[in-house]
């Protein structure tokens, strides 16, 4: 059992102890407190957009609705964020190859074991320690940054973490800028990608077109299905057939009127005026004219003369005359007439055969318009999917130099007038109660060590006392007497003195065991002060 009373007693003993642990702590905190700088920590906040900028009618991605798929496209522009790209963008933007607090040569004892590492490492020469310094800047660069989505908004907060406030804000604001450029440059990329692969297929559809055109050309010309304004010759020709029969069966019916008119005509029609007009002509005019004036003057010589006048038989004679070259010239016109309506009737006749084998051949292009109309949807169909590849080539090459990302900086970062973490005096305070606590704790080990080892000793010493004491009847066995001259008995002269000399090795052992606690201690902190350096270099390594 571990007695509180030797506890309490070995701290108190142990008052040098905890003072050299509260000096140790205190000296470790001001060590820290110096060798940790301060950091400073600048934010900018992004608002992204899931529903990108409608542009065009047409655009490359679609809008996405779905709340999953919004978030993990918020979540897709973390990742860019923090992607090697814009982190190397960043490095060259700043220069950070050369600032000792990104490229592992910083001041201090870490810029110290950071020296003594590259001096131990191998080195292939300046290439390689430039390109040790690059990859060291972009790795701390990315320790540095905390970017993050804010619960469930659209909200991005990209965080940055230095020495100096204002290259804290610095790199944040930078962060933001370049990640836009970074996602417009993506989209342009994307687009001209897109672009590319179609224009390589333009290519491949034009000639596909050219040669379904070509097969259509060639199956109306071997079938003599010639096109004009969007019908077949043959149809056309069928159609100017039929009014051109329908106009020689009118004009033949008009020429038989007007024969079988002139047929029935006589001299005394004539020349009673009842003259039809399909017949009615100059020269008949002037005949009748003429035969007017005689017949009057035959007339007149008639009641003057006698009939045997010589006169009067010759005005006879010239009426008769007249008479018949107006028969003549019915004879004529009834003639003329009937020539028209042979011809007339010819041109029917053949228009009607023309007609006739026009149908014929109609029944035969009707076949292979089946074939033409086929071979034109082909043609149609590869038409119209090369349009509207070209048409999307032509787009997707004008959103190239569109930015249609719906991301807007909301607030810029600005630098911080206090650093993060706790103050130096706190880290001094804290290492001297530390030390204090572990000098009080090392003395409550040393009681608590004492007291297990008292007891341990004092069990084998009851045991043997036990063991050389004889159990005695007390209650019926006197005491031996006692001479009255008699000195100290000399067994228990002997038995003094080995009790102390047990209590001076036990309290030498003691000390020694409390001596060696506290050596073992000391190992224990430089141990921890040596593991806390190695991982605070390898952490800017």
């Amino acid at each position: 059992m571990i007695d509180p009373m030797q506890v309490v007693r070995g701290i108190a003993r142990s008052k040098l102890l905890i003072v050299a642990m509260t000096i140790l702590g205190a000296a470790l905190g001001v060590a820290l407190a110096l060798s940790t700088p301060k950091k400073y920590e600048a934010t900018a906040e992004l608002i992204v957009d899931p529903r990108d900028l409608k542009l065009t009618d047409r655009d490359l991605t679609q809008s996405v609705v779905a709340s999953d798929a919004t978030l993990a496209i918020v979540e897709n522009q973390v990742r860019v964020l923090t992607s090697g790209t814009v982190l190397n963008k960043v490095v060259d933007k700043l220069n950070l190859v050369n600032d000792p607090e990104f490229n592992g040569q910083g001041a201090g004892g870490l810029g110290m074991m950071t020296l003594i590492r590259s001096m131990l490492s191998r080195n292939d020469g300046p290439a390689a320690g430039e390109g040790r310094r690059r990859a060291l800047a972009v790795a701390n660069l990315a320790e540095s940054l905390s970017v993050e989505r804010g619960g469930k908004t659209f909200v991005i907060s990209v965080s940055a973490t230095t020495q100096h406030g204002e290259k804290s804000a610095l790199i944040a604001n930078t962060m933001t800028d370049v990640f836009l450029q970074t996602f417009g440059q993506i989209q342009s990329d994307t687009a001209g990608r897109a672009t590319n692969e179609l224009t390589g297929r333009l290519d491949e559809l034009r000639k596909g077109v050219e040669v379904a055109e070509r097969k259509v050309e060639d199956f109306r010309a071997a079938h003599d299905l010639v096109d004009a304004q969007g019908h077949l010759i043959s149809d056309d020709e069928m159609l100017k057939l039929n009014q051109q029969l329908a106009i020689a069966r009118a004009r033949t019916l008009e020429l038989n009127a007007r024969a079988a008119s002139a047929r029935s005509i006589d001299v005394s029609s004539v020349l009673s005026g009842t003259l039809p007009e399909e017949i009615n002509s100059n020269t008949m005019s002037e005949l009748r004219s003429q035969y007017a004036t005689l017949k009057q003057e035959a007339d007149r010589a008639a009641i003057r003369l006698g009939p045997r006048h010589p006169e009067l038989q010759a005005l006879n004679a010239q009426l008769a005359g007249s008479r018949e070259r107006i028969v003549g010239e019915l004879r004529r016109i009834a003639s003329s007439l009937q020539v028209d309506l042979r011809r007339a009737v010819q041109l029917e006749q053949d228009l009607a055969s023309r007609l006739a084998q026009l149908k014929v051949r109609s029944g035969d292009v009707n076949s292979d318009l089946v074939t033409l109309r086929e071979l034109e949807r082909e043609a149609a169909a590869k038409r119209s999917v090369y349009e509207q590849y070209l048409l999307r080539a032509r787009e997707t090459g004008e959103q190239k130099d569109i930015n249609t990302a719906n991301i807007n900086v909301i607030s810029k970062a600005f630098a911080p007038l206090e650093p993060n973490g706790p103050s130096r005096a706190m880290t001094v305070l804290a290492g001297l109660l530390a030390g204090l606590a572990s000098g009080v704790g090392l003395g409550a080990m040393r009681g608590a060590y004492a007291s297990l080892r008292e007891s341990a000793d004092s069990r084998p010493r009851r045991r043997a006392e036990q063991r050389r004491t004889p159990i005695e009847d007390k209650a019926y066995k006197a005491s031996p007497p006692v001479p009255p001259h008699a000195g100290p008995h000399p067994q228990q002269h002997y038995r003094q003195a080995s009790s102390d000399e047990a209590d001076q090795a036990w309290k030498a052992a003691e000390q020694q065991a409390s001596i060696e606690e506290i050596r073992a201690s000391l190992r224990e902190f430089r141990e921890a002060v040596r593991e806390l350096s190695e991982s605070r270099s390898r952490r800017y390594f």
